[in-house]
């Protein structure tokens, strides 16, 4: 028995686990769920606006978020929201269904949107807070600069390929 227990003494886990392994099973159910339940077209629409909404909150003033430290990442969900339902057939970008790749093309576009929110969301919120809830392991993965950087260029990178109208 103290072989069992010295085995798994060795493990660094962070402070968080339950916080990080909530975040995992959180933007995987995300992921999923966005990738059912808005389908291949909304996906993409959905990730424009995402680009429209953090440059657009990213220009406001900061004294609008002085008041709380959660003002600038609510004001990106409201408007990431608002943006989302009031936009039909702004951009014409199609994933075809055409194909047996088709479900990995919804996956991967379900999963690069979701990153980028969930990046989004913790990069507006004070570091402080955000590691109240994950450890700094998993807000590295999404709201560190290079992380950040990379949560903002791939899903474009992705739209190369996953778009085959041009095909």
């Amino acid at each position: 028995m103290s072989q069992f227990t010295s085995f798994f003494s060795t493990f660094d886990l962070p402070k968080n686990i339950a916080g990080d392994l909530s975040l995992l099973l959180l933007f995987i159910g995300m992921s999923l769920v966005f990738g059912f339940i808005f389908g291949r077209w909304k996906l993409i629409n959905i990730l424009i606006n995402v680009y429209i909404t953090l440059a657009f909150v990213g220009v406001l003033p900061e004294s609008l978020f002085e008041a709380s430290p959660y003002i600038k990442a609510g004001a990106f969900v409201v408007l990431l929201v608002i943006l989302t339902a009031i936009d039909k057939r702004l951009f014409d970008l199609h994933i075809s269904n055409a194909g047996s790749d088709f479900f990995w093309r919804l996956f991967v576009t379900s999963l690069l949107v979701t990153g980028m929110i969930v990046s989004a969301i913790l990069s507006f919120l004070p570091k402080a807070i955000a590691l109240g809830f994950i450890s700094a392991t998993a807000y590295g993965y999404f709201a560190s600069p290079g992380a950040l950087v990379f949560w903002m260029a791939t899903p474009l990178i992705s739209l190369l390929f996953i778009n085959n109208r041009l095909k």
